[in-house]
């Protein structure tokens, strides 16, 4: 049997970012931006701007800034409601 770890409905990710960001590991991600978007990279940054929480990741690609709820997937943990995989 196949199993995954499931955030708790309506869960956040932010502790795990943090621990992520306060261990210095890499970040594997998951996130919504016109389809599923993958990135991986170092947390440079978590952060609150207009009412959101975001992740600025230091990624492949350059400096990505992710808003927290926009994630599916962080480090292999997934949301409750995410079916894709």
């Amino acid at each position: 049997m196949d199993t995954r770890q499931t955030l708790p409905p309506k869960g956040s990710f932010q502790n795990l970012l943090e621990d992520i960001f306060r261990n210095n590991q890499e970040a594997g991600i998951l996130y919504e931006d016109n389809g599923v978007t993958r990135a991986n990279g170092f947390i440079k940054s978590l952060y609150e701007k207009d009412g959101k929480h975001w992740v600025q990741l230091d990624a492949k690609e350059g400096m990505i800034d992710i808003p927290i709820d926009t994630l599916y997937a962080v480090n292999g943990t997934f949301t409750s409601d995410y079916s894709e995989c």
